[in-house]
């Protein structure tokens, strides 16, 4: 059993819910974060570093867009664009 089902059966086991309902839950909290980072933030074709997001979740983290990764596929964008 790895270490997220144990997690997952805890906090259940603690919350009264079955094993279905916790991952059911971290689904629906993984999609979330998901939808909200992956959601449209080109302008003009190029991505716009201001509409990228910092998530914070307790007990979770900060979920901080890498500034040098947008700036590395809008490079990538211009590149292809100009051949």
């Amino acid at each position: 059993m790895n270490n997220q089902k144990k997690i997952l059966m805890s906090v259940a086991k603690e919350n009264n819910l079955t094993i279905s309902q916790a991952e059911e839950i971290f689904r629906l909290f993984c999609n979330k974060i998901s939808d909200e980072i992956s959601d449209v933030k080109k302008t003009d074709g190029l991505f716009d570093t201001e509409k990228f997001n910092i998530i914070h979740v307790d007990n979770f983290g900060k979920f901080v867009p890498n500034q040098r990764k947008i700036r590395h596929a809008n490079f990538c964008l211009t590149k292809n664009n100009k051949q």
